[in-house]
């Protein structure tokens, strides 16, 4: 399943409903009754919302859940001008148990008014309070509001919390940009033109109501008969920015975007302040293998004090496949726990948030998460697990990878860049399109075009938990690059299978304190101030973090590390022409190495 869906369906696929790529899901019969209006912000731009009452079944009043989205709250036939049902299986099963549903337009997209500058940006957020003072002014509303979502919808209901409104409840953030910058804008410091270029322009046809590229027109509003408040809507979006090239233009992370915001200003990060404040309780979806997704989820864990549940799978973008390079291969699987699973966890936590009821949810685990290797789960109440310390292996000669520093041959090894390296067209970077994650589960093909290092098999098993740390002493011919590291498992027939990845565009090499969370290193800032040209041939040390993972690797396998200039087809080549020579050093006091966080004794026995 590689092959491309429809602009309409990306753009459900983003919206966190989980449909197959099939024409014959093109249209889907009529779905509950929906009315639809504008609220006012406090700014007076009208924003589209519509509303879902449950059943006759349950009677009023009831609680709210929001879904704040840039990708259109609703559609409709660009013929008739008849709804079309966009509800998801999730929708559904809320409606079901009795919760209203508030599904908003943000500004500057969809059927609002107004325009955005920037992403997540500072007015979009704010205008949240006015939403929920809204929704508990209704004669139906119980006064008790929630907020969920998938990517960008999952972030602005983490975002929803930084309001500090009495009636927000809980939020379940699923799959969310914590971060904005690292994950998803500029990984590595690079350009994912592979993803950020698509999604630039499918939510520039969204705020353009492009019916003929999206196949359906946002929906108007009840009192919109003729169309003209739609039209002079998307009028007003006409002053959004091109989002690709915004980001072509902002390469640091403290540039300014948009609307006086730079990228740092972007995401619940930098919103930790309002957040914590709330007290907000959190239930967190997420996947070792979407995109930089984890790494935020782990920070909000460690570091925010509110209330959370946090689920980590082995999944794509939305939870709606497996990932796992361990039981995945070319076409995708069902993912752990299943859909239906995912959806009754959540009902369960709004059901005691926003209902009391006393449902066992207080008895979850703070954290259940995904061994990959092992293909269980297994539940802790830290991170990282108890008993985690640091295993170091060394590159030595001839390839290999040694836990023996003492043993290391000293010297260096060359390696010229092959631009046409990659991960494929199914990776963590264009899982967020919606694009299951396909064949990392056989890298030898990459394996013998890139530069790797082995251990010797394994006598026991080894447990990571954690972020691997690289580090290598390094030389460039050019005065800018792009690195990427990945660490994979290679069982006793040799196949290598991908176990995460970590990279550095290596003008931004110099770390500093963390300014956000102790204890979180290393750490690159991104900012103009401190990026700095390589000087040809001159050999530096540097460190960064591959993106965190659990995995157990067995004895018998080998671990490896694969280093490459390269992942064409998502990242723009660095230097432009794709030529480079870099030169790894072994040895001495700048060792070039890999650490990694192993849980001693392992993790025991884990469950389905």
């Amino acid at each position: 399943m590689t092959g491309k869906c429809s602009p309409r369906h990306a753009a459900a696929i983003l919206a966190g409903v989980l449909v197959a790529c099939d024409p014959a899901a093109e249209r889907v019969p009529s779905g509950p009754d929906v009315s639809s209006s504008y609220i006012a912000a406090e700014d007076g731009t009208r924003l589209a919302a519509d509303v879902y009452l449950p059943a006759e079944n349950h009677d009023p009043p009831y609680p709210a859940l929001l879904t704040l989205t840039r990708y259109r709250r609703g559609l409709e036939d660009p013929e008739t001008g008849e709804r079309i049902n966009t509800l998801s299986d999730l929708d559904r099963h809320f409606l079901a148990h009795g919760y209203a549903l508030v599904k908003v337009d943000a500004r500057g997209s969809g059927a609002s008014f107004g325009t955005r500058p920037v992403e997540y940006g500072r007015r979009e957020v704010l205008d949240a309070y006015d939403v929920v003072d809204w929704v508990v002014a209704r004669e139906w509303s119980d006064g008790a509001v929630g907020a969920y979502g998938t990517s960008y919808t999952g972030t602005t209901a983490e975002l929803l919390a930084a309001v500090n409104h009495p009636a927000v409840r809980a939020v379940i953030p699923g799959w969310s940009d914590f971060d904005a910058y690292p994950s998803p804008i500029r990984p590595y410091g690079l350009l994912a033109r592979g993803f950020i270029e698509t999604w630039g322009d499918l939510v520039g046809q969204m705020d353009d109501n492009d019916v003929e590229a999206m196949g359906a027109g946002v929906a108007r509003v009840d009192e919109d008969q003729d169309g003209s408040l739609l039209a002079s809507a998307v009028a007003e979006h006409a002053a959004n920015p091109d989002v690709f090239r915004a980001v072509l233009a902002t390469e640091y992370r403290d540039d300014v975007v948009g609307g006086d915001q730079t990228w740092a200003e972007i995401g619940p990060i930098h919103w930790r302040a309002e957040i914590e404040a709330s007290g907000v309780p959190m239930l967190v979806l997420v996947s070792w293998m979407d995109a930089g997704t984890a790494d935020g989820t782990l920070l909000r864990f460690r570091h925010f004090s509110n209330p959370q549940k946090v689920l980590i799978l082995a999944s794509t973008h939305g939870g709606g496949y497996s990932a796992s390079p361990y039981s995945v291969s070319v076409a995708p699987l069902p993912p752990q726990p299943s859909v239906d699973e995912q959806m009754e966890m959540r009902r369960l936590f709004f059901d005691h948030h926003l209902r009391g009821a006393d449902n066992g949810v207080d008895e979850w685990p703070a954290m259940r998460f995904f061994n990959l290797g092992e293909e269980a789960y297994h539940d802790t109440e830290v991170w990282p697990p108890p008993g985690t310390t640091t295993t170091t292996f060394h590159m030595d000669s001839e390839g290999r990878l040694t836990g023996d520093s003492e043993a290391v041959t000293a010297g260096s090894d060359g390696y010229t860049v092959d631009p046409d390296v990659t991960t494929g067209p199914d990776n963590r970077w264009a899982a967020q399109m919606g694009t299951p994650i396909l064949n990392l589960d056989d890298r030898a093909d990459m394996d013998a075009r890139m530069l790797t290092y082995t251990t010797d098999p394994l006598e026991s098993d080894l447990q990571i938990a954690g972020y691997p740390v690289i580090t290598l002493n390094l030389a460039s011919d050019r005065d800018d690059g792009a690195l990427f590291v990945y660490l994979e498992d290679v069982d006793p027939e040799g196949r290598s299978r991908y176990v995460t990845e970590g990279g550095l565009r290596l003008i931004h090499r110099q770390t500093v304190p963390n300014p956000y969370f102790e204890g979180e290193e290393p750490y690159h800032s991104f900012a103009r101030a401190d990026g700095e040209p390589m000087l040809a041939g001159e050999a530096v040390t540097l460190s960064f973090r591959l993106w965190p993972i659990a995995a157990l690797i067995r004895a018998g396998h080998r671990i490896r590390v694969a280093i490459a200039g390269a992942d064409a087809g998502m990242f723009d080549p660095v230097p432009a022409d794709g030529d480079a020579t870099l030169t790894v050093y072994r040895g001495g006091a700048d060792a070039s190495r890999i650490e990694l966080p192993v849980v001693e004794g392992g993790l025991g026995g884990g469950s389905q």
